[in-house]
Order: C-alpha cells, then sequence, then structure tokens
C-alpha cells in the first residue's frame, strides 16, 4: 500500500506463513485438493481491473471451471470479507493463523448489499476498497482506498480481481487475479516469500466456491 496507509498486511503474510508450515504437516488433504485445481490462469489474459494498477511488477492469476452459472455464484463473492462470509479457503489455515475468519456455507441476504466505494474487511482493523464492481462478471478490490491502523506494514500496492467468464454451456470460469506494485526491495522480499501460502489459500477459496455452488 501507500506509504500513508501502510496496513498491517506484513503481518497477516507472516501469520499466514507461519500457519502454512504446520498446515503443510496437519493437512495433507489440503494440499491433496489444492493439487487437484488448476493452480494457474493466464498472467497475460486482460481482464477487469488490470487498469487500475498500471504498472505491476508481480502478476498471479488463478482460476477454476465451477458447475454453476455466474448468477449462482456471484452472491458468494459479494458477501465475502471478514465479519461476513469469510473467503471460504480452508479453515484450518485461517484458525492457525488466528484471523477470526468464519466461512459462510449459505448466501445471506444481509451481505448482498455491495457498491463500489464500500470497503471489504480483509481483518478487524484492515480492509480494502471496491473499487469495481460488475454484477454477475467482477469484483476488483484495491489497497488504495482502504483502512488499516496507523503502523506501518509492508509498503506495496495491489488489487485483488474475482472475474466471472460464462460458457456456452451456462456454467462458468472463475479468475482471481492479484496485482502488485511493489515499492521498496523489503517488500518485494515478503510478498514474493509469501507467494506459496496465498496459492495455497487461493486454491482453497476455489475449492471453497466449487463446493459451495455446485447443484
Amino acid at each position: 500500500m501507500t506509504r500513508r496507509t501502510r496496513p498491517r498486511v506484513g503481518r497477516l503474510l507472516v501469520a499466514l506463513a507461519s500457519a502454512a508450515a504446520l498446515a503443510a504437516v496437519t493437512a495433507g488433504g489440503v494440499v491433496y485438493v489444492a493439487g487437484r485445481l488448476r493452480p494457474r490462469g493466464n498472467d497475460a489474459e486482460p481482464l477487469p481491473g488490470d487498469d487500475l494498477l498500471p504498472g505491476a511488477t508481480l502478476v498471479e492469476t488463478h482460476e477454476t471451471m465451477l458447475t454453476a452459472s455466474a448468477a449462482a455464484v456471484w452472491p458468494w463473492l459479494v458477501q465475502m470479507g471478514y465479519g461476513r462470509g469469510g473467503f471460504y479457503t480452508f479453515d484450518v489455515l485461517q484458525r492457525l493463523a488466528g484471523v477470526g475468519i468464519v466461512n459462510a456455507d449459505a448466501i445471506d441476504p444481509a451481505w448482498q448489499d455491495l457498491a463500489e466505494g464500500d470497503r471489504m474487511c480483509l481483518a478487524e482493523d484492515l480492509s480494502l476498497a471496491v473499487a469495481l464492481l460488475e454484477p454477475e462478471r467482477c469484483l476488483v478490490l484495491s489497497s488504495q482506498g482502504g483502512s488499516a491502523p496507523a503502523d506501518s506494514g509492508m509498503d506495496f500496492d495491489f488489487t485483488w480481481a474475482f472475474v466471472l467468464a460464462p460458457t456456452a454451456s451456462g456454467t462458468c470460469r472463475l479468475i482471481v487475479r492479484e496485482r502488485y506494485v511493489l515499492h521498496t526491495p523489503a517488500a518485494a522480499r515478503m510478498v514474493r516469500s509469501a507467494r506459496p501460502v496465498a496459492r495455497l489459500m487461493t486454491h482453497g477459496m476455489l475449492h471453497g466456491l466449487r463446493r459451495r455452488t455446485s447443484p
């Protein structure tokens, strides 16, 4: 994030990295499930929200095929967040990281009112801004406009995009993309060292959404 709003993302990444070390031993099934998912998408594929953070120095894209329609998947994306529906990833990692997130197993009408300019919380004192929202098509979150405590974390900006691409058969692809601008060598080291954990969490999210949206 910018120097004015450096959040404690660094601390969250450290917590997740520590949790993953234990989870790799205690949750072999987590790694197995993640390995069955399509691990990477096409980083060069143009997606909504790419223009919100030009000059990204790190881009990572993941995707999976869902058997549900974009209309059926969309409510699950809208209700994500701390204090809302969670992020549908592996519970063991969230518990070990101590982030206090509970994943919902049902759509809650009270969590369906998300709009551009709102904030989605990642933790109790950390949020991202809803930078782009097109119903049943894309949700893009951004560190720019988010909120954070005054004490600093790592110095980077990023966007987190969730894109639904309908297919002719009525199903859809779910594409998740992270784009980073890393402002310092320390930020680059932190983000790159956390990539294996972030990939595992993303795989867990994709698996969780597949399970929740399957007919």
